[in-house]
């Protein structure tokens, strides 16, 4: 297998792990339904199959695609993983992660 061949390979595992994560953080934020989950147990929860870094691409790809919401755990402002630590954050599905989990909604980015 030449240099590229195993560049493009690793790229495809990579993209596919993050596809992964992303479902298995949706469906994790979701477990509690009505009721936002801290970040920090959620992350710690999914370890070590999931490292923090992962769980951070993943938080914040759902959160940009509003698949789930994030707010401040004291003032309960919304807020965004760029403008927080993860530590004092929590989480909620939003309608259209839902969507999502219940495959009315498909994002080729999200395994669920």
């Amino acid at each position: 297998m030449s240099k590229l061949e195993q560049k493009k390979l690793m790229e495809r595992v990579q993209q596919s792990a993050f596809f992964r994560n992303n479902g298995i953080v949706l469906k994790a934020v979701n477990l509690l339904r009505d009721k936002y989950v801290a970040l920090e147990d959620i992350c710690n929860a999914l370890e070590p199959s999931m490292t923090e870094a992962e769980f951070r691409d993943a938080v914040n790809y759902l959160t940009e695609c509003g698949y789930i919401r994030l707010r401040d755990i004291e003032s309960k402002e919304f807020t965004t993983l760029a403008d927080s630590s993860m530590n004092m954050l929590e989480a909620k599905v939003t309608a259209d992660g839902i969507k999502i989990i219940a495959c009315v909604r498909t994002d080729e980015c999200i395994d669920v």
